[in-house]
């Protein structure tokens, strides 16, 4: 596995003086590329730790990405089963955990968002580790567990669930009553296949219990979320914006954190973000900011050419403010209720300067 750059993720470009990912890595082997203002990883120091990954959507590893680990721990999940998760800092040589146990890098590889996604759909998640190996972890030591308890502390506060915690991890038996087991599971695959070829001629199919329907209901549910949230994404013909055309990107830490409150509604009030707001008393719409921000919450309006915004999109990431000439822009703190009054899949308004 390596860390790998998603360079359109990076707000850097667009004027933004983020450095988180430079600051949470433990390895200190991330630097900005003078010229351009993009991140680049020192694969001899790196550790593939994922940290980066965790703070950041600009950064992704060579085995997955945010969306696959989602896609993944929801299938365990759906299958009825706790989903456990680890580091590799405590799986030892000869130990063989069970396959509803995900073994990570390090723990602080998955965002706040994802926890909180999962949390709101109800996924009983347990952490199964012992925290004094993070003490002297050759990947993300010192940094590791601060990131990923904070990260689950934000979890849980929007979305009102619980993440468990065992410092046992389960462990894939390999005695004769689990091989038992497993003849039995032969056994009873083949009755099922047999059953359904039967169902399939007398015109039934019985797929109650089949992985492939759970992962069929697992698409589709995903599709649902995405139609409820009604985004729209990727180039917009607009002949207000430069080179007529505009551009909106959802981020995938943002689409997670609306995903949560569709499918925990109530969860809205206590998630509190930050975005930009416009003063537009002193804005003189010269639409600077459009050009700056790198997702397109603000835009020139297709219809009138007058400054759009859509706070759904803004991540806060301040390029807006750097590039207005009359200081007209701030960015202000305010609750995704406050923002999406009408729901996830309806623009969200613009709050008010302070």
């Amino acid at each position: 596995m390596k860390m790998i750059t998603v360079d359109t993720h990076c707000v850097r470009p667009h004027g933004a003086s983020c450095e988180r990912c430079r600051i949470a890595c433990p390895a200190s082997a991330i630097s900005f590329d003078a010229e351009t203002g993009l991140p680049a990883i020192d694969e001899q120091a790196c550790t593939q730790c994922g940290v980066c990954m965790g703070v950041c959507d600009a950064f992704t590893s060579s085995t997955t990405t945010t969306l696959r680990l989602y896609e993944h721990l929801r299938r365990v999940a759906m299958r009825g089963e706790i989903v456990y998760l680890t580091c590799k800092e405590n799986v030892f040589p000869g130990f063989t955990p069970t396959k509803n146990v995900t073994v990570l890098p390090c723990l602080a590889c998955m965002p706040p968002e994802l926890w909180a996604l999962l949390l709101a759909q109800n996924a009983p998640l347990c952490i199964a580790c012992d925290l004094k190996y993070c003490d002297d972890c050759p990947r993300a030591a010192g940094r590791g567990e601060l990131l990923f308890t904070r990260a689950v502390e934000m979890a849980e506060a929007w979305s009102g669930g619980a993440v468990r915690f065992d410092r046992e991890i389960p462990e894939l038996e390999e005695d004769a009553a689990s091989i038992a087991r497993d003849e039995f599971g032969r056994r009873e695959a083949f009755d099922s296949a047999k059953n359904d070829a039967i169902d399939i001629l007398s015109g039934k199919r019985r797929l109650k219990n089949s992985d492939t329907l759970k992962d069929v209901y697992r698409k589709k549910e995903r599709k649902r979320m995405q139609d409820m949230l009604n985004l729209t994404e990727g180039d917009v013909i607009n002949e207000f914006a430069e080179n007529g055309r505009s551009r909106r990107t959802m981020q995938p830490r943002r689409r997670m954190l609306l995903e949560t409150i569709v499918a925990k509604p109530e969860a809205a009030a206590g998630i509190d973000v930050t975005v930009s707001a416009t003063n537009h008393a002193t804005c003189v719409e010269c639409l600077d900011c459009t050009k700056a921000c790198p997702t397109g919450a603000r835009m020139a309006d297709p219809e009138n050419g007058s400054l759009a915004y859509d706070a759904r999109y803004c991540i806060g990431c301040g390029a807006c403010v750097a590039a207005c000439p009359t200081a007209s822009i701030e960015l202000v703190g305010a609750s995704l209720a406050e923002l999406l009054p009408e729901g996830p899949g309806v623009a969200a308004k613009e709050p008010a300067v302070s």
